[in-house]
């Protein structure tokens, strides 16, 4: 038998040792080649050169868009393309659509995502939904986009009855429910006065409202899904504030900014107020117990301090120039708060990433700036929808702060804006530019004029960003108008 021949057992064995050694070597050439692989190496398959790749993923809103890069159609969005590091141009092509394009460099091992441009038709297809003889006083849309609300043209003068017209986006064919703003909620003798939007809640039933009449301002709020149980603040608190804003985006709580500057805190079930801060300058509120505020107590003539209300206790930010504006705010962007704050005379905006750490860490006692942006007299500061981007602006002059690549873009715009711009979404700036709707992306690339605009703070969306709301001049007045952002293949049939 051959197991019992020592020769042939000895070859056996040497057979399975060698057949052992290929195996490693396979395995581990295979553990090489994918390590490199997942380092971005690769082979040139023309000159058979190692080569240091990187990757790129590309998306598009509409989908479906060619791929074209440095002048070569490679694949469709979405997509992932593993690609030499280098400079190249991306090119988005669809039909109906116009180009989207944008220049960039890649390194080696780096990762580049595009996953936000925005596809615009070539023509706009435009249909007026109803006729209005002025732009309505007060115009907004909830936090889900789903509901426009519109002041109706009345005989409000007369009758002090205000009508709100409810449109359904998601029904934009059918004609707008009828609001009735109950006429015993308004205070004042003569004219009914004007209405101003403040805030939304975040049930998407509920929007603070600023009446303004002969002798005096009052804040209402409205129940869109049953007016009569809308309610009258100053009346609830028995006060005459100059500022109210929701608590934790609700409508059980307010807080209540008076004009000694003292802020307090409304109890709608209670009708009663409790003090919180003092020598208040301006302030907004995040959740329900986190404020960021200015003051000008306990600093030097001429400057300001920005400070944060945490849980009834409050920290200094940072000193700056007393201003007449006042820019505040914070957002949260992957688990961690990026607080804002400058004024309208300071030379910069300073960006804080988690700044309660650095202050209550005795070791530090304080918040040391992330970055900061040049402010060139600015008065208009926001995050995107996202909370991705930090945004200011001051005339043409924009500065941008991209929190998830940690990118500063500071530009100015050579076409001139007649208003202030604001975010359309996470990624991009919509403004009017000579009453047209400018849309661009956060770095000024891509600026697109789609159609007439009589307001620039008065476009809306669907949900789906395929349907642009907006009033757009007509012979006798303005028209409330849907634009389809739709194109081609992608238009319903």
């Amino acid at each position: 038998m051959d197991f019992l021949d020592p020769r042939k057992r000895r070859w056996h064995n040497v057979r399975l040792m060698v057949g052992y050694s290929l195996m490693a070597i396979a395995i581990g050439l295979t553990s090489i080649i994918l390590v490199y692989g997942a380092y971005g190496y690769g082979v040139d398959p023309k000159t058979g050169e190692v080569i240091q790749n990187s990757l790129l993923f590309v998306d598009s809103k509409p989908g479906g868009a060619e791929i074209i890069l440095n002048g070569q159609t490679r694949q469709t969005t979405s997509a992932r393309l593993t690609i030499p590091a280098g400079s190249y141009e991306l090119t988005l092509k669809k039909a109906g659509y116009r180009d989207w394009s944008q220049k960039f460099t890649l390194n080696e091992h780096s990762i580049a995502r595009y996953a936000y441009p925005l596809l615009l038709p070539v023509k706009p297809l435009t249909q007026h939904i109803k006729a209005y003889g002025n732009l309505p006083p007060l115009v907004s849309q909830s936090p889900d986009r789903r509901w426009l609300l519109v002041q109706a043209e009345s005989t409000a003068t007369l009758t002090r009855t205000f009508i709100v017209e409810q449109y359904d986006t998601t029904k934009l064919d059918q004609p707008p429910q009828t609001l009735t703003l109950p006429s015993e909620l308004l205070s004042g003798a003569g004219p009914a006065g004007s209405l101003r939007a403040i805030e939304w809640a975040s049930d998407n039933d509920h929007l603070l409202i600023q009446h303004t009449y002969q002798g005096g301002t009052e804040f209402l709020v409205l129940n869109r899904t049953n007016p009569s149980l809308s309610f009258n603040i100053n009346r609830t608190f028995n006060i005459n504030p100059s500022q109210v804003a929701m608590r934790d985006k609700r409508v059980n709580q307010f807080y209540i900014y008076k004009n000694d500057s003292t802020l307090d805190l409304g109890d709608v079930s209670k009708a009663s107020l409790q003090p919180l801060l003092s020598y208040v300058l301006a302030f907004k509120s995040y959740g329900p117990d986190l404020l960021s505020y200015v003051t000008d107590q306990k600093v030097a003539a001429g400057k300001v301090m920005a400070r944060i209300w945490e849980n009834g206790k409050t920290y200094p930010l940072y000193t700056f120039s007393a201003g007449s504006q006042y820019l505040i705010d914070a957002a949260q962007f992957q688990g961690h708060w990026y607080y804002v704050a400058g004024s309208d005379t300071a030379d910069r905006i300073n960006i804080y990433k988690d700044p309660l750490s650095g202050i209550k860490d005795p070791a530090t006692a304080k918040a040391i700036p992330l970055i900061a942006l040049r402010d060139w007299g600015a008065n208009n500061l926001s995050f995107s929808s996202n909370n991705r981007f930090v945004g200011v602006q001051a005339g043409q002059k924009f500065g941008v702060y991209d929190i998830e690549t940690q990118t500063r873009y500071q530009y100015d715009l050579t076409v001139p804006l007649t208003s202030l711009a604001r975010w359309m979404d996470g990624h991009h700036w919509i403004g009017n530019y000579g009453g047209n709707v400018l849309i661009m992306d956060f770095d000024s690339a891509n600026q697109q004029v789609i159609v007439p605009t009589a307001s620039a703070e008065n476009i809306y969306f669907d949900k789906n960003y395929n349907q642009m709301l907006t009033f757009i001049p007509t012979e006798g007045g303005l028209a409330l108008t849907r634009t389809d952002l739709r194109a081609g293949t992608d238009l319903p049939q």
